[in-house]
């Protein structure tokens, strides 16, 4: 996002929803044909420039509440007013972004994350464990990974409201469908994570 864009247009929506790692688009802009008031505004940020290439194909019908942003996660959520968003989106985040090794680096984007949900707002975090040689999950380590995941969060400042072992029925995309298909090697979990 460019840093001198205003996005003081924000305000004029009732609803703001943010995807981390949108992908080609497609899911956000289903999820944007289904608001018939038009009075969400849907943000999908990628930094894959082929990836948000693709999005920017979905824009040709000129819906004015839907943007695509070519960036880093961290520079666009910067921009965001705090208690301005009411959902974000995290779907099957990059590994860099949720695996245990790593958690040093992308904790800091999840605390800044709390700050930017309204008071009733939530970050759905759709997620998955796999076997490191993608074998058949054994479910002792599947359910300490879970408690990690949940722990994690918690300690974050995140208030678990909802979770579940499987995709929300509006939720489609390739790898979604394809993970949800091979339930015995991937282990989807997805949670709401509303504030304290």
């Amino acid at each position: 996002m460019d840093q001198s864009m205003d996005i003081s247009f924000l305000a004029k929506y009732d609803k703001v929803i943010v995807e981390l790692g949108c992908g080609d688009g497609k899911l956000l802009y289903r999820l944007s044909n289904k608001d018939e008031n038009g009075n969400t505004f849907y943000l999908g940020i990628e930094m894959d420039p082929s990836e948000y290439s693709k999005s920017c194909l979905l824009l040709s019908n000129v819906r004015c509440n839907l943007l695509f942003v070519n960036s880093p996660f961290e520079n666009v959520i910067d921009k965001l007013p705090d208690y301005s968003v009411d959902e974000i989106l995290s779907i099957l985040p990059h590994p860099k972004y949720i695996d245990r090794e790593k958690e040093r680096f992308w904790k800091p984007l999840y605390r800044t994350l709390l700050h930017k949900i309204k008071k009733n707002g939530h970050l759905l975090l759709i997620t998955e464990y796999t076997d490191e040689l993608f074998s058949p999950v054994i479910y002792d380590e599947y359910t300490n990974w879970k408690e990690w995941i949940i722990e994690t969060f918690t300690d974050l400042g995140f208030c678990i409201g909802k979770l579940t072992e499987e995709v929300p029925p509006d939720y489609k995309s390739k790898y979604l469908d394809l993970f949800s298909n091979d339930q015995e090697r991937i282990k989807i979990l997805t949670l709401y994570l509303s504030k304290n």
